[in-house]
């Protein structure tokens, strides 16, 4: 089951276990979107995930919300380099000096130089990428160290194990934190609003690989974590059968895909039938999940990686 309650709004923190707290940081005003995670340990405090820069006075207001200065923290992880979970990095780490930040290998050059992660997002987003996301700065080399499979790292002074977990990005880790048992994994265990029991698979370009992702979710059985938690949203303790259901939700995204560009259908109309079908797995609580679910997740994004997907598997046509 999930926690109770994982937020109180945009700017707040709740304590998930001891020492871990999940900061709601209200992207685009929304309660439930996307969550930072803060882990306070024997040297201190250390952060997972940072949002874009576009919250970073949400992050900081949560950060305060906990008992804690964002001041404070030594060590940033951040599970992928997409904007949502790492775009406001570099300027948080400007404007505090003294952090370390840790990342996949393929994804550190692109934090400490985001040029064509910048390009690539603008292509996509357009006239809306400084309201998403703002300002988008490089992490300055020598303070960004690339993470190894199955290493363990130091988080405020916890002990947190690093797990390479491909499938929704090459460049995706999570992070188990020792003492509790919690799993952190950013997108590779799906998006799940609060409150509701359906994980939605992010599928957006460029790189979704999906016998890497399903290699990635035997990798969470087989860590057998107390709980997830995820950054779009919160804790869930029902791993087992989450998991199962995001297999399940992966092939199932996967057919809905075929069936509508397979047969000539356009990536709006394959939008529009993933909506259907999320709507229909989600039930009763789709509309009052659906405006954080859709800034966590829109689903046009994921008709262009399933769309991209089938053409590198050359089922569809350039």
């Amino acid at each position: 089951m999930a926690t109770e309650e994982t937020t109180r709004g945009p700017g707040t923190a709740m304590k998930i276990v001891e020492g871990v707290y999940g900061i709601d940081t209200g992207f685009q005003d929304r309660t439930g979107a996307i969550s930072a995670w803060l882990l306070v340990g024997s040297e201190g405090i250390g952060l997972i995930e940072t949002g874009p820069s576009t919250v970073l006075d949400h992050l900081a207001a949560g950060v305060a919300d906990a008992g804690h200065d964002i001041a404070d923290i030594r060590e940033v992880a951040v599970t992928h380099i997409h904007l949502d979970h790492s775009g406001g990095l570099g300027e948080l780490m400007r404007d505090h000096e003294g952090m370390q930040a840790w990342v996949h290998p393929v994804g550190l050059p692109h934090l400490v130089d985001p040029g064509r992660l910048v390009k690539s997002a603008s292509r996509i987003y357009g006239d809306r990428m400084e309201e998403l996301w703002g300002t988008i700065t490089g992490v300055p080399e020598d303070c960004v160290t690339a993470t190894e499979d199955r290493e363990t790292v130091s988080l405020g002074g916890r002990r947190v194990t690093v797990f390479d977990t491909p499938g929704h990005a090459s460049h995706h880790i999570a992070l188990l934190d020792e003492t509790t048992g919690t799993l952190f994994t950013g997108d590779v265990a799906g998006v799940r609003m609060q409150g509701t029991v359906f994980p939605v698979p992010p599928l957006p370009p460029p790189d979704i690989d999906i016998d890497a992702w399903k290699r990635s979710i035997a990798l969470m059985r087989e860590i057998a974590p107390a709980r997830l938690v995820l950054t779009h949203f919160g804790p869930y303790e029902d791993v087992d059968k989450h998991l199962q259901q995001l297999e399940e939700a992966l092939d199932e995204a996967m057919r809905i895909g075929r069936e509508v560009l397979l047969d000539g259908g356009s990536d709006r109309m394959l939008t529009e039938q993933l909506g259907v079908w999320v709507r229909d797995r989600i039930g009763k609580d789709a509309d009052r999940v659906w405006a954080s679910l859709d800034a966590a997740n829109p689903l046009f994004m994921s008709a262009m990686g399933i769309h991209r997907v089938l053409r590198k598997n050359g089922e569809l046509e350039e």
